[in-house]
């Protein structure tokens, strides 16, 4: 089975998480990277992203290194932000053949609700199957991330 492991990062945590699932399942790494990047600051960063996601906004995303027709399966990282999924997910998401790819997701939070962001993915992806839930390396209670890393990684070698 080839894979694929797709994810949006800002702060690094999600990179950092999608390094070490790539890394035990052998798979490829992609990350998705919006035409116009960020601000610097992280107050503008809450600012800008908070807003992008209220407004449903769709960024473009710069070309992508791999195809993912190529891939059997896709795992998804994305961050959670304003309790809500992230705008480039939405984006890269818009291709109904990379949704229906998604078998597996892995989201960060820094401590919020991860009910509302983790349903706002979920129902655009007909095929998932494993699901992890981890927190921003800044929250206490992450060191349970590579426990849960491990987890997740079992789950799709058994649900394969």
């Amino acid at each position: 089975m080839k894979r694929l492991v797709v994810y949006y990062s800002l702060s690094g945590n999600t990179r950092e998480a999608a390094q070490k699932i790539a890394n035990k399942l052998d798979a490829d790494l992609l990350e998705l990277e919006t035409v116009k990047a960020m601000p610097k600051s992280f107050a503008a960063q809450i600012f800008v992203g908070g807003g992008q996601v209220v407004m449903n906004h769709i960024p473009k995303l710069k070309p992508m290194d791999k195809d993912v027709n190529n891939y059997d399966e896709i795992i998804l990282g994305s961050p959670i932000w304003n309790s809500k999924g992230v705008p480039a997910i939405n984006a890269f998401l818009q291709d109904e053949n990379a949704a229906k790819k998604v078998t597996s997701l892995f989201f960060l939070s820094a401590g919020g609700d991860t009910k509302k962001g983790l349903e706002a993915i979920t129902t655009k992806l007909p095929n998932l199957r494993n699901k992890a839930s981890l927190l921003d390396r800044k929250n206490e209670n992450s060191k349970d991330n590579d426990s849960k890393i491990e987890g997740f990684i079992a789950e799709i070698t058994q649900n394969a």
